[in-house]
């Protein structure tokens, strides 16, 4: 793939998200006291703003309103599928000390949106989350794959499933620890890393296992990264900053080890409460990739 700008593509959710954070520890079948904080959120969304301080990004998704649109970059082109509106959300309820507990999700409207027309694009990455019809990813990316680099963002367990059938047509693949075993029903993440390259030998694959360790593997070796040791503050979106870290890094040229480095470096920064707001923030990021540590397995 020719490396120059605007080659970036997102098809997935955009919509609000409501981070909250209990005060106190819970009480069952009581009111609990909460601090709160809304976003623009969904996977998809999240690698796109950040891509978006470098690089320009089209993203297809729902309509949108006023109010959301006002404060997306201008580096992001919205671009409609329909001009239906819908109302959909995110909550995630994480404990006093920032480890997450659950969240919710009304986006069911993603998945009965009607695609009415895939579209024509070449050379570009192309990043699917999972909240659209499973019948819809299959045939975007089964049109989509021959002529340029398709990314898939797990986005749930339960949704991950979808891809099942059309590993082969994918080229990067980040998930979880929990998506990976539901993927590939072994509860082993190195394992369930092989059996992946097993059926796509020209597969990137980033799984993450919260803040213990994440796991990079491809045709040629398979490699455990060690994180720098952070408080996390909160988790959500800081696997979203990984990826669109590392997928910025890939189509600059970058050597394998700066971009592992640089990327779960980017996932830690995020996680620790901070956010990138310029370019000049990757020297922060150089910075923490230095406490980053890889390991070959094998």
């Amino acid at each position: 793939m020719v490396k120059s700008k605007n080659i970036f593509v997102c098809i997935g959710a955009i919509h609000h998200d409501y981070l909250l954070n209990l005060k106190n520890s819970i009480i069952n079948k009581r009111t609990n006291p909460i601090i709160h904080n809304t976003r623009i959120g969904g996977v998809a969304y999240n690698i796109a703003e950040l891509i978006s301080i470098f690089d320009k990004i089209q993203f297809y998704s729902l309509s949108i309103n006023k109010e959301l649109q006002s404060k997306i970059s201008k580096n992001i082109s919205i671009k409609k599928i329909n001009n239906e509106k819908s109302e959909r959300y995110y909550v995630a309820l994480s404990d006093k000390n920032n480890k997450f507990i659950l969240g919710l999700a009304n986006t069911d409207v993603y998945e009965n949106t009607k695609f009415y027309k895939i579209p024509n694009l070449i050379n570009k990455y192309i990043i699917f989350d999972l909240n659209f019809a499973k019948d819809f990813i299959e045939k975007a990316i089964n049109k989509l794959s021959a002529r340029n680099k398709i990314v898939v963002c797990a986005t749930s367990v339960h949704k991950i499933i979808k891809i099942k059938k059309i590993i082969k047509q994918i080229d990067i693949i980040f998930l979880n620890k929990a998506e990976l075993i539901r993927l590939t029903n072994i509860s082993s993440i190195n394992n369930g890393v092989k059996k992946i390259l097993k059926i796509n030998n020209k597969i990137k694959i980033i799984a993450t296992n919260s803040k213990n360790n994440v796991i990079y593997g491809d045709n040629k070796s398979i490699i455990k990264i060690k994180p720098p040791k952070i408080k996390v503050k909160n988790e959500n979106g800081a696997g979203d900053a990984l990826a669109g870290m590392m997928l910025y890094l890939l189509s600059k040229g970058y050597n394998k080890e700066e971009i592992l480095k640089y990327s779960v470096a980017c996932g830690s920064y995020y996680a620790n409460g901070n956010k990138l707001s310029s370019k000049r923030d990757l020297l922060k990021i150089k910075n923490i990739s230095r406490s980053v540590k890889l390991k070959k397995d094998g």
